[in-house]
């Protein structure tokens, strides 16, 4: 099987990165106060519900945890908490609607008390639509007939609730709560990054799924994959399963001539020293996909059939994460297997 699960950072690992907000009351101790609401439309603010207080010690490595209840308003108050040193940090936690939300505290919450969001929960995955789709070539393999690509997806629930896949039981055929994602058959070395916290990656049927929660707002999902081509040529449909306003296909130019079918071509464009040539549709409805055909890509030289030693040296398959968001600057490695730029086809 070629997908590897892939489990997210932990949230609380990552807030004990981050700075804190401190509220003080004495040398020795500080307050935090705040109030829990709920952002979906006509719900009243939670009240009975459970807020955690972490804090974590930056030279000691240790977390303390307080834990206090909303009142009928959903406010909340945390007393005669240890002040805190240079490099500590707080962070509030509330577990609502089978997800967990979390506030880190800045300077700026020093005066104020702290608003913690949270929603009601919805299983209809059509919340989601895919705003941008970028499918990038990011290298190619003669010798062993192998092509890299990346994909960057930016997400955006656009309801007030949060989606929260149900794992409990095998959905129907053609209904899933959770974000899925197609791979061309023969896939490798996939390797996942998203700003989404908590889940797993899974495979299903074609492709895999992320069982994050997706809250209200933008969401980044990105992937690397390798795949084998035959001859010269490469095909597979993106099924696009939240549809795509925009999908474009970037290809640098230095790889030559391939021939792009399925897409419409675009103007090329520049990053840095590279160039690259693209192709794309809109507007994409959920699980209308689109056939792409590439072509003309590089075959095996005879030297390549005798047997080149640096070949795999110079093919970077096990890629480096791409960091979400980034869209060309997270091409690493570029310059170890650059070739001459050719002129936009």
């Amino acid at each position: 099987m070629f997908l590897k699960p892939v489990f997210f950072f932990s949230v609380l690992a990552l807030l004990a990165l981050l700075p804190a907000a401190l509220h003080a009351q004495s040398p020795e101790t500080l307050s935090v106060t705040g109030t829990v609401v709920n952002g979906t439309q006509g719900v009243e603010a939670p009240a009975g519900v459970t807020v955690l207080l972490h804090r974590f010690g930056a030279g000691s490595g240790s977390v303390d945890t307080y834990e206090e209840t909303t009142d009928a308003d959903g406010g909340f108050r945390f007393d005669h908490v240890p002040a805190v040193s240079d490099g500590d940090s707080l962070a509030l936690a509330v577990d609502y609607g089978e997800t967990r939300y979390t506030e880190v505290l800045s300077q700026s919450d020093i005066a104020e008390p702290v608003v913690l969001t949270v929603y009601e929960f919805t299983r209809d995955v059509g919340v989601v639509v895919t705003t941008e789709q970028s499918i990038i070539v990011a290298g190619i393999d003669s010798a062993t007939r192998r092509m890299a690509a990346v994909q960057l997806f930016t997400l955006e629930n656009r309801s007030d609730t949060t989606l929260v896949p149900d794992l409990s039981a095998p959905p129907m055929i053609g209904q899933f709560s959770f974000l899925r994602f197609s791979l061309p058959p023969a896939a490798t070395d996939l390797d996942v990054s998203t700003n989404l916290v908590g889940g797993e990656v899974i495979p299903v049927g074609t492709g895999f799924a992320i069982t994050a929660p997706v809250t209200p707002g933008r969401h980044q999902v990105s992937f690397t994959f390798t795949v084998p081509y035959e001859g010269s040529e490469v095909a597979w449909r993106d099924n696009t399963l939240q549809g795509a306003q925009s999908l474009q296909l970037l290809i640098p130019a230095e790889f030559g001539n391939i021939g792009v079918g399925g897409l419409a071509p675009g103007d090329g464009f520049t990053v840095g020293a590279v160039t690259y040539r693209a192709w794309g549709a809109e507007d994409l409805e959920p699980g209308q996909g689109v056939g792409i055909t590439l072509s003309g890509l590089p075959e095996p030289t005879w030297i390549d059939r005798v047997g080149n030693p640096i070949s795999e040296a110079r093919f970077w398959f096990t890629a480096l994460p791409v960091m979400v968001g980034v869209v060309l600057a997270g091409l690493l490695g570029w310059g170890i297997w650059r070739r001459p730029t050719a002129s936009v086809g």
